[in-house]
């Protein structure tokens, strides 16, 4: 098996330039505050971490996180929260930390009003294939730049498109990533196993 890489999914940082009314932008951040100790034991221990910021026309208004998990082609979706937060500022900083184990996703996400607790969802390691099917946290490029009436997808737990390369089995994380197509696609156009991302929805 292998995996096709272009470049570090963390080094990404995409944005779309000066915002303007009703436009949102994200930008992915690299984790250097990150010591190196401690990105050295998140390799080991196999965890996952995604940062991003959210720029734009976004003060003052109320926003929800909100799961999707994709499946067999079809999309179950929920809200994360019992209630709507507002952002009180025109930036906006979220991270999601992810570990899994035996077809099971830990994720933790840190919003700027709530932190979420452990939180567990399924996906699909296995899917028929021997080692295990590789899942990282992906960025979720938009074609477009979104306004703030759209769904704003922020990231992804997911694995790469499967290929032959070299003879052997691999997961192009980058061919999925720079496809910028909306996730709700995925598993129709790229033949993805189960997996599960994440958006805003604002008020």
């Amino acid at each position: 098996m292998a995996i096709i890489y272009e470049k570090d999914h963390y080094d990404l940082s995409v944005s779309f330039g000066i915002f303007a009314q009703n436009q949102v932008r994200i930008s992915y951040v690299s984790p250097d505050s990150i010591p190196s100790a401690t990105l050295d034991l998140m390799d080991f221990l196999d965890i996952k971490y995604m940062k991003m910021k959210i720029h734009g026309d976004i003060k003052g208004k109320k926003w929800q996180l909100w799961v999707n998990e994709s499946h067999e082609g079809k999309i179950t979706s929920k809200s994360l929260f019992p209630y709507a937060f507002e952002f009180s500022d025109t930036l906006a900083t979220f991270v999601f930390i992810a570990q899994d184990q035996n077809d099971t996703l830990t994720l933790v996400c840190k919003t700027p009003r709530y932190s979420m607790p452990k939180t567990k969802y399924a996906i699909d390691t296995k899917n028929g294939t021997a080692p295990p099917t590789p899942y990282i946290l992906m960025e979720t490029l938009p074609p477009t730049p979104y306004t703030t009436s759209d769904e704003i997808n922020l990231v992804a737990y997911t694995t790469g498109i499967k290929r032959i390369h070299q003879g052997m089995d691999a997961y192009d994380f980058c061919g999925l990533r720079y496809a910028k197509t909306d996730p709700k696609q995925w598993q129709e156009k790229f033949k993805l196993p189960r997996f599960v991302y994440f958006s805003l929805r604002l008020e």
